[in-house]
C-alpha cells in the first residue's frame, strides 16, 4: 500500500462537558445526566477554566451561579472562544431530569455551531 493509499485517520471526537468550580453534588448530578447524553464529564477550578476548556473543547460549560456571576464576561467570552454553551446551575435547585434535558439541548446547539463536527471543514 502506497502512502497515498493509506486512509486518513480522523480524530475521535468525544463530547465533553466541563464543570467549573462545581460542588461534589453538582459534579455527581452532571455525571448522572451525562450517561444518557453520552458525554464525558471533566472538572476544574475556575482559575484553570480557560486552559482546560481550550484543551478539552467542551460542548457545555456547567458553572454554579456564584462562579458564573464572579466573572460573567470572562466565562461568556471563553464559551464563544471554544464554541461551547453555558449552563448556569443553582446547586440546590437542580432536578436531574431537567438537567439531562438541558445538557442535551445545549450539546446539540454547540455541535451545530462547530463546522468541524458537522463535516463542513472536511
Amino acid at each position: 500500500m502506497s502512502h497515498s493509499e493509506i486512509p486518513t485517520v480522523r480524530p475521535l471526537r468525544v463530547p465533553v462537558t466541563l464543570v467549573v468550580g462545581g460542588s461534589d453534588r453538582l459534579i455527581g448530578l452532571v455525571s448522572e445526566a451525562a450517561i444518557s447524553a453520552q458525554l464525558l464529564v471533566a472538572e476544574c477550578c475556575p482559575s484553570d477554566a480557560a486552559t482546560t476548556a481550550a484543551e478539552m473543547r467542551p460542548l457545555v460549560l456547567v458553572l454554579p451561579r456564584d462562579v458564573y456571576e464572579s466573572d460573567r464576561e470572562g466565562f461568556d467570552s471563553l464559551a464563544r472562544d471554544v464554541r461551547s454553551r453555558i449552563l448556569v446551575a443553582d446547586d440546590d435547585l437542580l432536578d436531574p431530569i431537567e438537567l439531562e434535558a438541558q445538557l442535551a439541548i445545549l450539546m446539540g446547539e454547540a455541535e451545530s455551531a462547530r463546522p468541524s463536527w458537522t463535516g463542513e471543514l472536511g
